[in-house]
C-alpha cells in the first residue's frame, strides 16, 4: 500500500498521496518495531506482535524508496537502507536468496524460500528490485551483486515458466538495461526545480532512479556532491553507468532529452 500510495503521488502530483504513504510508515514505525529495531508482523487492539517475515521487510523498503523519490526526504532513503541491511542479516543464505522467516524467529522442520509471483509478488522479487535499486542510488556494489546471487539461486524455477515470476523477471530487467541516475539539484521551492521534477514524472522510467540533490543526501551520496546548480540555476543531470550527459538547465532540453532517451 505504502509504495501504491507513493508512485501514484508522483504519477499524478496529489501530494494527498505522499501524505497518507507518510503517515502509513509514521503507524508502523511508532508501532511495529520493537526497542531492538525488529520489525513486527501483526498489529491488533494496541498490541504489536510476532516477528515480521520476509514480504514485510521487502515490501516496506520498497515502499520506503518510493516515498523518498515522491518526497526527496532523505529520511525515508536512510530508513529504507537500515530496514534493508536488517532484511539481509535476518533473512538471507549464503547460497543466495531469502528465506522466509528470520532466523531469530522459531525454527520449524522446513526454512522455505518462497519466489513465485502471483498476485502479489514474492518478498524475494521485491527485494530484488530494491537491492538493485539501492545500489544503483548508492553506488554500492554489493546490493547488486546480492541481486545476482538471488536471481542464479531461483533461475531453476523461473526457466520452465517465466509467466509465474513477473516481478522477479521486471528486477532482472532493472538489472541488465543500462538504466539512468537523473539528479536534479535546486531549491525545491523555486519554480524550475517543480517544472523539471513534473517533466521527469511525465515518463515511465522503470529502469531509472531519481534523486534531489540536498546536502542530506550528499552525506548519503557522495557522488552527487558536484552535481549543483549551475549559475545559481536549478539543473538537471542525467548519468548512465555513472557516466553524466552535460548539465540541463532549460526545461524544453530536459523533455528533448528524456523523449530521446526513451527511443
Amino acid at each position: 500500500m505504502i509504495a501504491a500510495l507513493a508512485k501514484g503521488a508522483q504519477v499524478l502530483n496529489n501530494p494527498a498521496y505522499s501524505q497518507a504513504a507518510e503517515n502509513a510508515v509514521q503507524f508502523i514505525l511508532n508501532n511495529l518495531v520493537r526497542s531492538d529495531g525488529r520489525l513486527l508482523a501483526r498489529y491488533r487492539d494496541g498490541e504489536a506482535a510476532y516477528p515480521a517475515y520476509v514480504d514485510d521487510y521487502a515490501f516496506l523498503v520498497w515502499g520506503l524508496i518510493e516515498l523518498y523519490e515522491a518526497t526527496f526526504n532523505v529520511y525515508y532513503l536512510q530508513t529504507a537502507l537500515r530496514f534493508n541491511a536488517d532484511l539481509l542479516k535476518l533473512f538471507g543464505d549464503e547460497n543466495g536468496g531469502l528465506f522466509m522467516y528470520g532466523k531469530d524467529s522459531e525454527q520449524l522442520l522446513a526454512r522455505p524460500k518462497e519466489v513465485y509471483d502471483g498476485a502479489i509478488p514474492s518478498g524475494n522479487s521485491v527485494a530484488a528490485l530494491n537491492f538493485l535499486r539501492l545500489a544503483r542510488v548508492t553506488g554500492k556494489p554489493e546490493l547488486a551483486e546480492t541481486a545476482d546471487q538471488l536471481f542464479k539461486a531461483f533461475a531453476g524455477n523461473i526457466n520452465p515458466y517465466p509467466a509465474g515470476y513477473t516481478f522477479m523477471l521486471s528486477a532482472l530487467w532493472f538489472a541488465l538495461s543500462p538504466g539512468k541516475e537523473i539528479v536534479i539539484a535546486g531549491d525545491t521551492t523555486d519554480a524550475t526545480t517543480q517544472q523539471m521534477l513534473a517533466a521527469v514524472r511525465e515518463h515511465y522510467l522503470p529502469d531509472s532512479v531519481v534523486l534531489l540533490n540536498t546536502p542530506e543526501l550528499a552525506e548519503l551520496v557522495p557522488a552527487i556532491a558536484g552535481q549543483t546548480p549551475q549559475n545559481g540555476r536549478p539543473t538537471t543531470y542525467i548519468c548512465e553507468g555513472y557516466a553524466c550527459q552535460a548539465p540541463i538547465t532549460n526545461i524544453a532540453d530536459l523533455r528533448h532529452h528524456l523523449v530521446s532517451g526513451l527511443n
